[in-house]
């Protein structure tokens, strides 16, 4: 019997679909276990912003009542995934002096470090956000120093007279906050915790390896675009652009004078993002749908359409990127997913353009169906969506959510939690890279 402290439910808001999941993380295998699924497709939410909140609404209670009546399970606390261009993404850092009666280096004065005093340290940071009437979405802590230069991923227990942390911080603004906040409420639920998309979608397709030595995670869906820089495996940056494919199919069908359908039908099957990969020479017929006549289409021509979008789109990731002095922790490249990023010759154009190696999200085998008590059908449904990967966010959410990155935070906010098991404690050494980190911040 799984202990229902151990059961969590996710729900993930996208431009085309509400998402819910419900599932638990199996110490014994190291896998996430799904025990429940509900999808209930919309545009209500359409390129991060509620669009309709009645069809919002409805679409959230449909997608919950699958997800729960599949697992057997009740629920009232959900975690939320979602991504807007209103959330916005900084790094930052705090002091806080620990007053003491031991004697440490110098003739100061100190103690040991306590959870309350980070809780202290990060709770005055998301303070300055009521000034900026802006809400935190996520705090992910990145490291910590004790008395200005030795610094560490955890600290609690060790003496020092002066504590300072590294955050990034993702926030919104407060009526966008509260609006939020309200959709689920009126579906009597409480939300807790928030995610970004862009860092639970990252815990589906990046390794750890990948986040230890350098890696940006661009996810492109229909509407938005979520970007995530890692280095040695702490978030350095992240956000979300109103950018997606669905802009691409609106320069194609305002080029050739089609519909969006029959844009998104050439795109796909006759489109590259890559010039240097499409002849000069080609040329296809179009049957269009609601003329009796035809279109001759210049291949290269498509391509040059499709190639300038998402070119627009890249630089803008990159010279920003490069403007914070970000590309040096780069060493694993890109990693490209969504559906937007499902695009021929995509990753040819990132490395000729850029300059770094590029690699398609592949399917976490990290994530297993729960068949215990469970039909045959639900069984053979759920198998089915493990294998789709426009499931990506809402599956990485639920493994973010049960993972060491969200225990570490969690704690670090909210006090000391159970530290056995799954958790655990984690410290690793840090690189020279923190030097180069603390000049940015």
């Amino acid at each position: 019997m799984i202990p229902n402290s151990d059961i969590h439910a996710v729900i993930h808001l996208s431009s085309t679909a509400v998402y819910t999941i419900v599932g638990y993380f199996d110490v014994h295998h190291k896998k996430t276990q799904v025990m429940g699924l509900g999808i209930a497709k919309t545009d209500a939410f359409f390129g991060g912003q509620i669009i309709n909140r009645e069809h919002l609404l409805s679409a959230i209670y449909k997608s919950v009542r699958e997800a729960i009546d599949m697992a057997g399970v009740q629920v009232s606390y959900v975690g939320l995934s979602f991504a807007s261009p209103a959330m916005k993404g900084e790094n930052g850092i705090h002091d806080k002096i620990i007053a003491g009666q031991q004697p440490i280096g110098g003739g100061k004065l100190g103690r040991k470090i306590t959870h309350d005093d980070i809780r202290d340290v990060l709770n005055e940071a998301k303070s300055k956000l009521g000034q900026q009437e802006r809400k935190e979405v996520q705090l992910c802590q990145q490291r910590f120093w004790l008395d200005d230069d030795q610094d560490a991923k955890e600290v609690v227990g060790m003496l020092a007279s002066k504590l300072t942390a590294s955050y990034h911080l993702i926030s919104i603004p407060s009526m966008f906050y509260a609006q939020i906040k309200d959709l689920l409420t009126s579906n009597n639920l409480e939300v807790h915790p928030m995610f970004f998309d862009g860092i639970a979608s990252s815990e589906y397709a990046l390794s750890a390896d990948e986040k230890q030595r350098g890696v940006c995670f661009i996810d492109i869906g229909a509407a938005l675009t979520k970007v995530c820089l890692y280095q040695e495996g702490v978030l350095l940056y992240s956000r979300c652009l109103p950018v997606g494919g669905q802009l691409v199919d609106t320069d194609i069908a305002s080029t050739f004078g089609l519909t969006l359908l029959e844009a998104e039908s050439l795109k796909k099957h006759h489109g590259s993002a890559n010039t240097a990969k499409q002849s000069k020479s080609d040329f296809i017929t179009l049957k269009k749908r609601h003329h009796d006549s035809e279109l001759t289409v210049h291949l290269y021509k498509l391509a040059s359409v499709i190639e300038a979008r998402y070119l627009a789109l890249l630089n803008e990731i990159f010279d920003e990127l490069t403007d914070k002095g970000l590309n040096q922790f780069m060493d694993m490249g890109v990693v490209l997913a969504g559906g937007g990023a499902d695009m021929t010759d995509l990753a040819g154009l990132i490395e000729r353009q850029f300059g770094v190696s590029v690699r398609q999200m592949s399917i976490d085998t990290k994530v297993a169906v729960y068949t215990q008590m469970m039909s045959d059908e639900n069984i053979g449904l759920l198998k089915t969506h493990l294998f789709d990967p426009k499931l990506h966010s809402i599956l990485g959410a639920l493994m973010y959510y049960q993972s060491e990155q969200y225990a570490r935070d969690e704690r670090g906010q909210f006090g000391e939690i159970d530290g056995s098991g799954l958790f655990g404690h984690i410290r690793k050494s840090c690189q020279s890279w923190l030097d180069k980190l603390r000049q940015l911040l």
